[in-house]
C-alpha cells in the first residue's frame, strides 16, 4: 500500500504525463509527449530514432491502458494510477530509460542542469526548478547525472517514503 508521501509524488508524476490536463491519462497524452520530444530534438518524423519513440511510447500507452484502466473506459484516473502504481514500477522504469535517451543530447550517456531543465519543460513543469532540483540529484558534484544515477533516483522518487530523500524533489515541488 502507497503511503500519503508516496501517493503525492506519484500524483505528481500523473500531473506530468496529463499532457491536456484533463485529470485523466489517454492515448492523446501519450501521442502529445511523442510530439514535444521529437519537437525537442528536431527529429524528422521518418527517423529512426523518432520511429523508435514514437513504437515505445505507444507500446506504454498500451500497457498502461491494458493493465490500469480498470474501468475499461480507455482513459486511465488517478485512482486508477495509484493502484497501479503497486505493481507497475518496472513499466514506468523502463519508459524513464527512454525518456533519459531523448534528454541525452549528446548522446554521452548523462545529462546536465540545462538538459534538465528542457526535460522538466517537456513534462509540464517550469524549467526554472532546475537549478534547484539538479544540484541535491548530482551527488558527486560533477555537474551531470548518468542514466544509471537517473533512473536510481526515478526508483527512489516512485518507491522512497523518506521526507529528506534528496530524488523527492527531482520533478520540482509535489
Amino acid at each position: 500500500m502507497l503511503t500519503d508521501l508516496q501517493q503525492r509524488k506519484l500524483t505528481k508524476l500523473f500531473s506530468m504525463y496529463d499532457s491536456d490536463y484533463t485529470g485523466v491519462l489517454v492515448k492523446k497524452d501519450f501521442e502529445l509527449m511523442f510530439n514535444k520530444l521529437s519537437t525537442l530534438r528536431n527529429w524528422s518524423l521518418r527517423s529512426p530514432r523518432c520511429l523508435v519513440l514514437q513504437d515505445k511510447l505507444m507500446r506504454k500507452w498500451q500497457g498502461l491502458e491494458k493493465k490500469a484502466d480498470t474501468a475499461h473506459n480507455k482513459q486511465v484516473s488517478r485512482a486508477e494510477w495509484l493502484a497501479y502504481y503497486d505493481d507497475g514500477l518496472e513499466e514506468i522504469l523502463s519508459l524513464m530509460d527512454l525518456i533519459f535517451d531523448v534528454f541525452d543530447q549528446d548522446e554521452d550517456g548523462k545529462v546536465n542542469q540545462a538538459e534538465w531543465g528542457q526535460l522538466l519543460a517537456a513534462f509540464n513543469e517550469s524549467p526554472v526548478y532546475a537549478p534547484l532540483v539538479f544540484p541535491p540529484l548530482d551527488a558527486d558534484q560533477d555537474g551531470w547525472l548518468t542514466k544509471a544515477e537517473f533512473l536510481q533516483h526515478f526508483s527512489a522518487f516512485c518507491r522512497s517514503d523518506e521526507a529528506d530523500n534528496p530524488a523527492n524533489g527531482m520533478f520540482g515541488p509535489y
